[in-house]
């Protein structure tokens, strides 16, 4: 069962039998992970994002959608419910396939996002971005995110990165796809 749909892309919840779709995904963006960790996607990227969650949040808040074009993922989206705070949701992860990006896909794809949030009882969606990666904050404030605040650099695999936090109050600006 579909949880929403986009520009022609499908958004399906993803199960651990979706793992080997979801890492074909991710070893297809090998720019993110390089940016990000310095090496490609682990063999076990897939099973990491899909269980990936702190103590303090319960499995079962934890979503993933895998974003499908026809049999293909070309994307996914992985947030956290109710975390940090009740109503809150946190997404941790929005990627899409090389092939899709700079299309108009990315801004569409969270625009159906965040109304699918706001209407399981989202009013907030935070995000991170790490600071050397300017055209993702350059997105995120595109689609309606500010109130930035940093974290002090931390060890991501091989590189080490400030952190931006963004959040976004739902129903204070309708959003918008660029």
């Amino acid at each position: 069962m579909s949880a929403f749909t986009a520009a022609r892309l499908t958004a399906i919840p993803l199960t651990d039998s979706d793992a080997p779709a979801l890492q074909s995904l991710l070893e297809r963006c090998p720019d993110y992970f390089n940016l990000l960790d310095g090496h490609p996607a682990a063999p076990d990227a897939a099973l990491h994002e899909l269980h990936d969650h702190p103590p303090s949040c319960p499995p079962e808040n934890i979503i993933c959608l895998g974003v499908y074009n026809g049999p293909i993922m070309t994307a996914v989206i992985c947030a956290l419910r109710h975390y940090p705070t009740e109503n809150t949701w946190y997404l941790g992860l929005m990627l899409l396939d090389p092939t899709f990006r700079a299309q108009g896909h990315g801004a569409a794809l969270y625009v159906a996002f965040e109304t699918w949030a706001a209407a399981q009882g989202a009013d907030k969606i935070m995000l991170a971005v790490i600071a050397a990666n300017p055209r993702a904050a350059s997105f995120w404030e595109a689609q309606g995110f500010a109130f930035p605040r940093s974290f002090p650099p931390r060890p991501f695999g091989d590189r080490t990165h400030i952190i931006i936090e963004y959040e976004k109050r739902l129903g204070s600006r309708p959003p918008h796809a660029i």
